[in-house]
């Protein structure tokens, strides 16, 4: 080989990683479920069936049904009555999915505040135009309740939006304060402040107002963002990785 003559270095190319029958399998129960828009209770195939309809063996079609299991999609009951019957996932199961992630990408708090002056101003303005008398009725309980629960009050809201993509978002935002160690939750004179933040919504939303509704949430979470900050906590992780070692 010639001196001073490098050859080109080799990248090694991965190539994509193909899925498991078990997996693509349960691509095509799921895709049966959500494209014939299945409704919980209603069933599936039996086991037998599927190992017959599919030709695959026992273990692959457990493994597809263990995996749409874990996504909340089934049900599957054993006995007489039983079988493979379908679901609907719940705000909580894809709320828990949401700490793992927020844990993992080190969210602080401050991103989560701005994150909810994002959304909850816009739901507040949407149970303005779009709640029911009954809607309003379940959100002023929500305001009066004793004890007052800050993050129950959020999610009624959410409701009153009458969007389905603003209630799961912020349900499931509101999942994950819940669940959270960070401890940000209003208390005494703070919480009194908040109650009549909450109020303050309240009667935009009574009065159909969709820009002070707006308005009034975004400065109720100005106002707690304001507070955290005199805290010196709006940088500090929401979910800290070591309060999972906590749980164990």
């Amino acid at each position: 080989m010639t001196e001073g003559v490098q050859r080109p270095v080799q990248r090694q190319e991965s190539l994509p990683r193909v899925p498991k029958v078990s997996e693509q399998l349960a691509d095509r129960l799921r895709a049966i479920i959500l494209g014939h828009s299945m409704r919980p209770g209603d069933r599936l195939a039996s086991e037998a069936e599927l190992i017959s309809r599919y030709g695959v063996a026992r273990g692959t079609v457990r493994e597809a049904l263990r995996l749409l299991e874990s996504e909340g999609l089934i049900e599957i009951r054993r006995g007489r009555e039983g079988g493979i019957l379908v679901r609907r996932p719940g705000i909580d199961r894809i709320g828990n999915s949401v700490v793992v992630m927020v844990t993992m990408a080190e969210v602080t708090v401050r991103e989560l505040i701005d994150y909810r002056l994002l959304i909850e101003p816009e739901a507040a303005a949407a149970a303005a135009r779009t709640a029911t008398a009954e809607q309003r009725a379940g959100l002023r309980r929500a305001v009066e309740a004793e004890p007052h629960e800050e993050l129950g009050f959020h999610t009624v809201l959410a409701e009153c939006s009458n969007n389905s993509f603003l209630r799961m978002a912020v349900t499931m935002l509101h999942h994950g304060l819940s669940s959270s160690p960070s401890g940000l939750h209003l208390g005494g004179a703070d919480e009194d402040g908040a109650r009549q933040d909450h109020y303050t919504v309240l009667s935009a939303v009574e009065q159909r107002d969709p820009a002070q509704a707006a308005l009034a949430m975004a400065r109720h979470l100005h106002r707690f963002r304001d507070l955290l900050e005199e805290q010196g906590r709006l940088d500090e992780e929401f979910i800290p990785a070591d309060w999972w070692l906590s749980r164990t």
